[in-house]
């Protein structure tokens, strides 16, 4: 995996949007909200911009200056330490803030050692103005990609991650529900396969937020042996909804984790994913 520079980085989607998912409602009251279980994440809003934040927190006491040299401004790079991620700023720039802060093995090609913090910021959702309903119905469709952090027993930590990782996420807006399958796989940049799908998620159309327990698959590369894990996914739709020239306006990023044993062996999983309407991706 290629490992820019410390900074975090913007992502935007620039789209127009009009016209309802399935011809549109006429505005109607605000709906309920619909709880979206956090797991074991934090999931709040960013003071600083509104953006809608699910964040893994591994960092200790120790760790605080790291953090700190990666939330200044103009800092000199920490020592062993980098942000693995780098996404296309064209596609995404603006609408996401995707950060995974390793600890890194500068010997071998700054390959991750030790995860800190996963963040997956989103840019606010518009589907409720004014306490109503704007137009969303029927279902939206994305597609992007998926990365993750995988430890098996005492071994160390592999990246694995695949270009069109998520490769579907559907938001049901009239049932209130998500269903997803993501996958990474392994390549000549990616080092572990997992395939994590899931059908009937809560989806809260006021808050954008989704999410719910999951079940996540790991292939061992080293051995022909598989793991079931039980874990969490926690997303966050942003944009507005509605279409122009058969695109929508919605981008989506979040969080996966699962951590357990199958058959004696431990196995933890973290992972991030975005996407945006599959129309737009190159």
């Amino acid at each position: 995996m290629t490992l820019p520079s410390r900074s975090a980085v913007l992502l935007l989607l620039s789209l127009s949007a009009c016209g309802g998912g399935g011809g549109g409602p006429s505005p109607g009251d605000r709906p309920d909200a619909v709880p979206v279980p956090d797991g074991p994440f934090e999931a709040y809003q960013a003071n600083h911009n509104g953006f809608s934040r699910v964040r893994m927190n591994y960092a200790t006491a120790a760790d605080a200056a790291v953090l700190a040299g990666f939330e200044d401004s103009d800092p000199a790079d920490p020592v062993g330490y980098r942000n693995l991620i780098a996404q296309n700023e064209a596609l995404y720039e603006g609408n996401m803030v995707i950060e995974v802060i390793a600890e890194v093995d500068t010997d071998n090609g700054d390959k991750a050692k030790r995860l800190l913090r996963l963040t997956a910021d989103q840019a606010p959702f518009e589907n409720v103005r004014n306490g109503r309903l704007v137009e969303a119905s029927g279902k939206y469709h994305f597609r992007g990609q998926s990365l993750a952090w995988v430890t098996i027993d005492s071994g160390p930590l592999l990246s694995g991650r695949h270009d069109r990782g998520l490769e579907s996420l559907v938001l049901d807006f009239d049932a209130g529900t998500a269903n997803i399958d993501i996958r990474t796989e392994v390549s000549r940049n990616s080092e572990v396969e997992i395939g994590l799908k899931a059908a009937g998620l809560p989806f809260d159309v006021v808050s954008g937020a989704y999410g719910g327990g999951v079940t996540i698959n790991v292939n061992n590369p080293d051995v022909t042996e598989a793991y079931s894990i039980d874990g969490h996914l926690r997303g966050n739709v942003g944009g507005r909804p509605g279409y122009r020239n058969d695109v929508h306006g919605l981008t989506t990023s979040g969080l996966y984790r699962a951590s357990g044993s199958d058959g004696g062996t431990a196995v933890t999983v973290d992972g991030v994913f975005m996407g945006a309407d599959p129309n737009v991706l190159p």
